[in-house]
């Protein structure tokens, strides 16, 4: 599994490449074990727009949190878009505000 970031403009976010990642689509330890055998590189930037995620409507947020909390772990700085109120408040709650940066669901 290979990553190629893309060059994403947000009034939120850096300039800087961002792989955007669909936590429907992709299991987090999977692609944490691609980010491990691609240890060159320097630190991923992953994206996550967490406003259309079916994962969080049905596993919840305890799922999302961990499933991000495993990418992290496999050394990638990750922001979050759209993230919804109850999101943020758990993300605030845990104290993990300055380990995901996010931006807030857009109206």
């Amino acid at each position: 599994m290979s990553f190629q970031p893309h060059r994403i403009q947000s009034d939120h976010f850096s300039s800087s490449e961002l792989t955007p990642i669909n936590l429907d689509a992709v299991e987090a330890t999977q692609l944490a074990r691609a980010l491990a055998r691609d240890a060159q590189r320097p630190r991923p930037q992953l994206i996550v727009d967490c406003s259309h995620l079916k994962c969080l409507r049905t596993l919840g947020v305890s799922h999302v949190i961990s499933e991000l909390l495993v990418l992290h772990k496999a050394g990638a700085n990750i922001w979050l878009r759209n993230v919804d109120p109850a999101l943020q408040h758990c993300l605030s709650l845990l104290k993990l505000t300055s380990v995901f940066r996010t931006s807030p669901r857009l109206a």
